[in-house]
């Protein structure tokens, strides 16, 4: 399964609160401005 194919039952509370977590602590690193923090998010979003 390659990353851009729709999961057939999505992702679980877990593994979505992991991929929160884990987008939270790249913007807390990166971010150095609001629009820092919003381009790291889009850029997070799948293609």
């Amino acid at each position: 399964m390659k990353g851009s194919e729709e999961m057939t039952e999505g992702m679980t509370n877990a593994e979505f609160n992991a991929f929160l977590e884990t987008l939270a602590q790249l913007v807390e690193s990166k971010a150095k401005s609001i629009e820092d923090a919003s381009e790291i998010i889009r850029e997070a979003k799948t293609k």
